[in-house]
């Protein structure tokens, strides 16, 4: 017989005579032998208790920590809707305070999609001409233009960018109040064309729309002014403007009619 199996016989032959003497003794004082054979069972018992007790305990604090892990999460992803309504709270407001300083205003809109065209830069917006929208109004955001109009269907319609290649707008320099064209380069800045090397441009210049072009609104924000090359050119300087508003971060735009 192995010894595994003899541990278990001699283990319930002493529960077994604990038990008898419990039932014999349970209206009797406890003797010396009772307390000496019973000791193994009381071993045993406290040790099957503090085991359930533990288990319990663990289990309690498994379940707790479960519940903890949901609250965070949930006040968490509160926190982060919260901070997006906020944001959103903002940007419309200062859509707003547009609305009510230009004449022209016609609509507010939502971007829901980038251009389908790989060849263009465009993004589509949520409404078109149910709302009023019309190919070529102004597109901008409380930062500068944004584009203009390229297609209209009945629900959605199509922006076509600042930065794209199809893409120019007569502007003016507002310090020097040099004329010129801004065109897009299919990159983060464009070019500003037309401006002769005998004038001054510095660097810092703020481009504003002129209005000559008889499609843009005069006097909306374009870009800055961020290089000037008069060196090794033949007719014009070459200068790049950066965009005041990045397409990446546009979300709502405002629409201005003709």
């Amino acid at each position: 017989m192995s010894k595994g199996k003899k541990r278990i016989i001699i283990l319930f032959l002493l529960s077994l005579i604990a038990l008898m003497l419990i039932t014999y003794h349970h209206n009797r004082r406890p003797s010396a032998l009772f307390r000496i054979l019973s000791y193994p069972y009381d071993v045993f018992n406290n040790f099957t208790l503090n085991v359930t007790m533990t288990f319990r305990e663990l289990w309690g604090t498994f379940e707790e920590n479960k519940r903890l892990r949901k609250e965070l999460t949930a006040a968490l992803t509160e926190k982060q809707r919260y901070a997006e309504i906020v944001q959103e709270n903002k940007r419309l407001k200062e859509l707003l305070s547009l609305k009510e300083h230009l004449p022209d205003y016609v609509t507010t809109a939502k971007v829901i999609a980038r251009g389908y065209d790989r060849l263009l830069h465009t993004m589509i917006l949520d409404k078109g001409k149910n709302s009023g929208i019309k190919k070529d109004m102004s597109v901008i955001t409380p930062k500068g233009l944004v584009g203009k109009i390229y297609s209209v269907k009945d629900n959605f319609s199509e922006v076509l960018l600042l930065k794209d290649p199809n893409f120019s707008v007569a502007v003016r320099l507002q310090n020097s109040r040099h004329e010129g064209v801004i065109s897009g380069t299919g990159h983060r800045y464009c070019i500003l064309k037309y401006i002769p090397p005998e004038e001054g441009v510095e660097k810092g210049e703020v481009a504003v729309t002129s209005g000559l072009d008889g499609i843009f609104p005069p006097g909306l924000l374009v870009g800055v002014v961020s290089s000037v090359r008069k060196e090794g050119i033949e007719f014009f300087q070459d200068i790049k403007v950066l965009p005041f508003q990045s397409d990446a971060k546009i979300e709502e735009v405002v629409i201005l009619g003709k």
